[in-house]
């Protein structure tokens, strides 16, 4: 009996041990809610810069701004006479909550933005400055800086800025920059077979009150999402109006219709036998707050565009429901398939990377993609072949290269040369066009080419 008791009491033991264990392992939360982040946030504020920070006085008004249908997220505004403050957070379990906290003063001129953790410890992200377009032109250089296609392979003494535009919004501003890299393509190319070209770049990167709203570079790189604008990212317009999302931002193409036309600074836009009106400026909310405009400089009647922007939801004073608001315009280069097929092109070095031969002298290597035939035929420097060839997206394949059975001994090498160029050209895998250079990607080799004069 008394090991009886004594076993029943070892478990009691053992189980407050347990009990007392997972209680004091419970996180101490701070701050449990987005106005606990904010007064965490304001505190440090006056801590460190009591004279410019928000009062402790203020009155806020609290409003939930999270889009309709959005998952995952919370956005809410705390706004006064003078002030702003944004906070989103993540759905997660309160312990793991990071709080995003942006203060910032229109009138004033001022802003801030940190991270709120639920234990109360904070981190700036953003020191507490004023807005100015030095400050945004800064910022807008240290992004460029730090984009992946830049530290790759950007050329520092090339780097310039070019042209600075003054949005409508206040403290708005796109600053375009321009620099060369050592290589064609963006983003990291680590691992990847590139062309050694010189290759120019052109970088367009919009600030908003201290915060980067759009970069895109040579109207087709999006240096945000890191990946090139296509349409397959896009809705069509009888997509969006089959299923409107309204004031919430999004991506659709179409073709330009009606530019210049209308007696509005908008025009049509078509697409999946829908059209909708995009309006670039005069975009007003009922509050007489004015968006930016959008420059349509470059932009033609007929071309294919991608257009960033908002559809409008109940119509207001200014606008009808169902009007789309730009907040950025690209006009679609020619497609890659396109400037590939039914031009000649002249091969001008081959081999591996960073060991690129030059094609002999006296001897042309030539390619022609027909695309009515499917058919790919030119000269391998002596003899003729033909072949067919696939693309899917910026994937080439080619199949069934035949050619002329003729030898040469003139220049010394011609043989080898063909043997070399017609091996890399079958095991061809990727493509890309650059600059009005052309080149075939066919496992560690790769064939540079560019398109014929005349």
């Amino acid at each position: 009996m008394p090991k009886a008791k004594l076993y029943f009491g070892v478990v009691v033991l053992c189980m407050l041990g347990l009990l007392l264990g997972s209680c004091a392992s419970e996180p101490s939360l701070e701050v449990r809610s987005a106005a606990e982040a904010v007064d965490v946030a304001l505190d440090y504020l006056r801590e460190n810069d009591a004279q410019n920070a928000p009062s402790s006085d203020i009155v806020w008004q609290e409003e939930d701004v999270t889009p309709q249908d959005w998952v995952g997220g919370v956005f809410k505004e705390f706004t006064s006479d003078e002030w702003t403050v944004k906070v989103s957070y993540p759905v997660v379990l309160p312990e793991n909550t990071i709080y995003q906290v942006v203060v910032s003063s229109i009138k004033l001129g001022w802003h801030w933005k940190g991270d709120v953790k639920a234990d109360g410890s904070l981190v700036e992200v953003s020191a507490f400055r004023q807005m100015s377009e030095e400050e945004s032109k800064n910022m807008a250089e240290e992004f460029l800086r730090n984009s992946a296609t830049f530290v790759f392979d950007g050329i520092e003494d090339t780097l310039k800025l070019t042209e600075t535009l003054q949005a409508r919004c206040p403290y708005c501003w796109v600053f375009i920059f321009e620099f060369d890299s050592e290589h064609s393509g963006y983003g990291d190319r680590t691992g990847k077979v590139l062309a050694e070209v010189i290759t120019h770049h052109r970088a367009a990167i919009g600030i908003e009150q201290l915060e980067i709203t759009s970069a895109v570079m040579d109207d087709q790189w999006d240096m945000l999402r890191h990946e090139i604008i296509g349409i397959e990212e896009t809705l069509d317009v009888a997509e969006l109006l089959a299923n409107p999302v309204y004031d919430t931002l999004v991506r659709i193409h179409g073709v330009v219709s009606g530019l210049g036309e209308f007696f509005c600074p908008c025009f049509e836009l078509t697409s999946g036998g829908e059209k909708i009106m995009v309006w670039y400026d005069l975009m007003v909310e009922n509050d007489d707050t004015e968006r930016p405009s959008v420059s349509v400089e470059g932009v033609s009647n007929s071309d294919t565009v991608i257009i960033t922007g908002e559809l409008k939801g109940e119509g207001g004073v200014h606008y009808n429901k169902g009007d789309f608001w730009a907040s950025a315009v690209i006009v679609l280069s020619p497609s890659q398939t396109d400037a590939l097929e039914n031009t000649t092109w002249v091969l001008q070095s081959y081999g591996e990377q960073g060991n690129l031969q030059t094609v002999l002298q006296g001897t042309e290597i030539t390619a022609v993609f027909d695309s009515t035939e499917g058919q790919v035929h030119g000269s391998a420097g002596c003899n003729n072949y033909r072949g067919s060839y696939q693309i899917i997206n910026n994937k080439l394949s080619i199949q069934e290269i035949v050619s002329t059975e003729m030898y040469r001994l003139d220049p010394e090498g011609v043989m080898e040369q063909e043997e070399q160029y017609l091996k890399a050209f079958r095991d061809a895998e990727s493509f890309q066009i650059q600059d009005g250079k052309l080149q075939i990607n066919c496992g560690a080799q790769i064939l540079v080419f560019a398109a014929q004069e005349g």
